[in-house]
């Protein structure tokens, strides 16, 4: 039997991408023929970055990975995997709150797309790490770069007018 090249998706808004983020795609580039970085676009979130902001630092985070490609999306996951021919969605989770919603929508994908979900455990190095608290550094003028990839700096650092505290 001839093996099918695999494709997986990591999804997400990515407000911004972070080394948490950024652990996930290196596994999953080392892992899989083929990762597909996802912007879905939620209506219901507020974003502090532009959609623009987001591709462009998944853009640059994605360099790094020959295999890795981005796209954005404002359909539903579900539709996006039987169209695109993804074999599997791959989502981290830091701990059980992150579990429970993870395991949720891996349940209505499977249901709605017939792909499974595998949720990997962040290692200790990230598992504490997430856009939210990068946000709220950014809010008070400073810049957690011990949080966010490389690539990420420049735009993080306009968005807070390029000097940090």
């Amino acid at each position: 039997m001839e093996k099918k090249p695999c494709r997986v998706l990591i999804t997400g808004s990515f407000d911004p991408i972070t080394k948490g983020h950024e652990a996930l795609v290196s596994f999953a580039s080392s892992l899989f023929e083929e990762v597909v970085l996802g912007l879905f676009r939620n209506p219901e979130k507020t974003y502090l970055f532009t959609e623009k902001e987001r591709l462009s630092m998944l853009r640059a985070v994605a360099k790094g990975y020959p295999n890795v490609t981005v796209v954005a999306s404002s359909g539903m996951v579900a539709d996006f995997v039987k169209e695109n021919g993804i074999a599997c969605i791959l989502k981290g989770v830091r701990n059980e709150k992150d579990f429970a919603y993870e395991r949720a929508m891996a349940d209505y994908n499977l249901a709605h797309g017939g792909v499974p979900t595998l949720l990997l455990p962040a290692s200790e190095e990230v598992a504490h790490i997430s856009s939210s608290l990068v946000r709220a550094a950014l809010a008070e003028g400073k810049l957690p770069r011990d949080l966010l990839p490389e690539a990420v700096i420049p735009t993080a650092m306009k968005k807070i007018g390029g000097f940090p505290k």
